[in-house]
């Protein structure tokens, strides 16, 4: 599974700052975090994302005061 930089800079422009993780998967998976734990449209990210990978919103934890913080597993499809 390969990903062009372009397409990461695309990401980043389109949706903000945001880390890369390993997937607890270890499948060849790997994640995307935006700010704190923050929700993105992962229809945006999906358009972002060459057509052999796609995004899938994963609820992480959820903070004191309730709110999801959520990363995003890229996988292939």
């Amino acid at each position: 599974m390969r990903l062009h930089f372009d397409t990461l800079k695309d990401i980043q422009l389109a949706l903000g700052d945001f880390e890369i993780g390993a997937s607890a998967f270890n499948d060849g998976s790997f994640t995307l975090r935006f700010g704190y734990w923050a929700e993105i449209d992962e229809a945006v990210l999906n358009l972002r994302l060459p057509n052999h990978l796609m995004a899938t919103k994963a609820m992480v934890d959820e903070d004191e005061f309730g709110k999801e913080l959520v990363n995003y597993l890229i996988s292939r499809r």
